[in-house]
């Protein structure tokens, strides 16, 4: 399985790039392509890994706990080759705490949900393949195109 991770931090204007690496390197955070971005927001870490990423939620907890005001969100976004389904998750820290009540998760929907429906009805009115947009839409819903 693919894990896309996106650590966003706002709100902590005494951060710099050098203690966010350091704080990667305290909680054991370990993506492949790597990427720190300062945007006009914050922080973002951005990266792949093969499965939940280790130290991301300790990454979550100590940045938010040392930049005091602080809100670091983890999102999540995993596709079907290991899981039963695609999907993503969002957890938000403020305080050195998970805020249960601001955290989700749910399952991914393609972009093209309705034009990939609407194919379908088409086929099935008699024009188009349905067998094609039947396919097309399934691998949309399971994450697999």
């Amino acid at each position: 399985m693919s894990t896309w991770n996106v650590i966003t931090v706002t709100e902590a204007p005494r951060l710099t790039e050098r203690k966010l690496s350091k704080a990667i390197d305290r909680a054991g955070l370990c993506l492949s392509d790597e990427q720190i971005i300062e945007d006009e927001d914050g922080w973002k870490v951005c990266g792949n890994s093969k499965y939940e990423a280790e130290g991301i939620y300790d990454l979550a907890a100590d940045l938010s706990r040392r930049h005091t005001g602080a809100c670091v969100e983890v999102l999540q976004e995993w596709d079907t080759r290991d899981a039963d389904e695609a999907g993503q998750s969002l957890d938000v820290y403020t305080g050195g705490e998970r805020q249960r009540a601001r955290s989700q998760e749910s399952g991914l929907v393609p972009v093209d949900l309705v034009q990939s429906i609407a194919a379908v009805r088409a086929a099935l009115g008699g024009s188009g393949d349905l067998a094609a947009a039947a396919r097309w839409l399934i691998d949309g819903l399971d994450g697999s195109r």
